[in-house]
C-alpha cells in the first residue's frame, strides 16, 4: 500500500510518499519539498497574502499530480501553523479541498508535537525530548518509546520571529531569546531530560552548514550530533553576516537564508535555557510520524 503525506506549513510545501512492506515498515519512495511561505508577513493577527495563496495551492496541486503519477492514490493533506491562526485559514483549507477534492486536516500545535515525536523518536529505550523548530511554531513533545508524557507548542518560528524582531541588531537577537525564555518557562518540568531530538528546517539546515554539504544528504544529516558549542558560534556567524553572504554559504538553500537567523537563535535560546550540551538531528520528523496519523486515537487533553 502507498501512501502520501502533504505538509502545508508556514514556510514551506513538503511532500511524502511511502510504501509499506512486510512487517509494516514504510519505506520512502520521493520526498520533496517546495519553499512557498504561506506564512509571508507572519504576525499574531496573520492573513494569508493572496499571492502566498496562490504559489502554495500550485505547490500542493503539483505534489498531487507526481503523487498521483507514483500510483499513490491514499492522499493526505495536513495543515499547521499558519494554517491554524490565520484569519482567513479555514478559507484557504476550504480553497484547497475544492481544487484538489481532498480535505486539509489542520493539526492543533499538540498533535503536530505528538506526529513530530513519533516520526524522530523511532522506539527509543530513554526518555526522549523531540523538538520541532518550523517557520511559525515550535513544539516539543517528551516520551519514552511509543507512550508520550507531555506536549508543548510555543508561537515561535522561523518565520514569524523574523517578522516579530529585527534580526539584523544585537537588540533584536536579544530581545528574541528573552521572549524565547518566558516562554520556555512552562515547559520547566522536562528541564531534566538529556536525550533530546532537533527536526525540522531549522535544525538540519544547521547541520547541513557545518557539514559544508554542497547536495543535501538526509543519510548524513540522520543521527548528526549538533553541539552547543557550534549552535552558538553559528548563530552568531549567521547574525554578523550579509542575506548576500548567507545565500553564498554551503549547505544552506539560498530561500532559507533570510530566516535562518532566527531559527538559529530559537535553537541556541533552547540549548541554553534547558542547559543541553547537544541536540541529535534527525531529517525523519512530522511526515514519518503522519504516515501512522489517527487523529481520532490521539486528540491532546483538554
Amino acid at each position: 500500500m502507498k501512501k502520501t503525506i502533504i505538509d502545508v506549513g508556514t514556510n514551506s510545501v513538503r511532500m511524502l510518499i511511502a510504501e509499506k512492506k512486510d512487517g509494516n515498515e514504510w519505506e520512502t519512495l520521493d520526498k520533496r519539498l517546495n519553499s512557498t511561505r504561506l506564512g509571508e508577513g507572519m504576525s499574531d493577527n496573520a492573513v494569508i497574502l493572496d499571492s502566498a495563496r496562490k504559489r502554495t495551492k500550485t505547490a500542493v496541486e503539483e505534489f498531487i499530480d507526481i503523487s498521483k503519477k507514483q500510483n499513490s492514490e491514499n492522499i493526505f493533506i495536513y495543515g499547521t501553523s499558519i494554517m491554524r491562526d490565520a484569519q482567513n485559514g479555514k478559507d484557504f483549507s476550504d480553497e484547497i479541498k475544492k481544487s484538489t477534492g481532498i480535505p486539509v486536516t489542520v493539526l492543533s500545535g499538540k498533535d503536530e508535537a505528538y506526529y513530530s515525536y513519533i516520526g524522530a523518536s523511532g522506539n527509543s529505550s530513554a526518555v526522549t525530548a523531540v523538538v520541532d523548530v518550523g517557520g511559525g511554531s515550535t513544539e516539543i513533545c517528551v516520551g519514552l518509546g511509543a507512550e508520550v508524557d507531555c506536549r508543548y507548542s510555543f508561537n515561535l518560528g522561523c518565520v514569524r520571529d523574523s517578522c516579530a524582531f529585527d534580526m539584523t541588531t544585537a537588540r533584536g537577537i536579544g530581545e528574541l531569546k528573552k521572549h524565547c525564555f518566558s516562554l520556555f518557562k512552562s515547559a520547566d518540568s522536562i528541564a531534566s531530560v538529556k536525550r533530546w531530538i532537533a527536526v525540522g528546517g531549522t535544525a538540519t539546515s544547521m547541520a547541513s552548514i557545518l557539514l559544508e554539504m554542497e547536495i543535501y544528504d538526509s543519510e548524513k544529516i540522520q543521527g548528526y550530533i549538533l553541539k552547543q558549542e557550534d549552535v552558538q558560534r553559528l548563530s552568531k556567524e549567521l547574525s554578523q553576516m550579509s542575506y548576500e553572504e548567507r545565500c553564498a554559504l554551503k549547505g544552506i538553500p539560498e530561500e532559507r537564508a533570510d530566516i535562518i537567523v532566527a531559527g538559529s537563535v530559537i535553537i541556541d535560546s533552547l540549548m541554553e535555557y534547558f542547559a543541553l550540551s547537544e541536540f541529535i538531528v534527525s531529517d525523519k520528523d512530522l511526515l514519518e510520524g503522519l504516515l501512522e496519523a489517527d487523529i481520532l486515537k490521539h486528540k491532546e487533553n483538554e
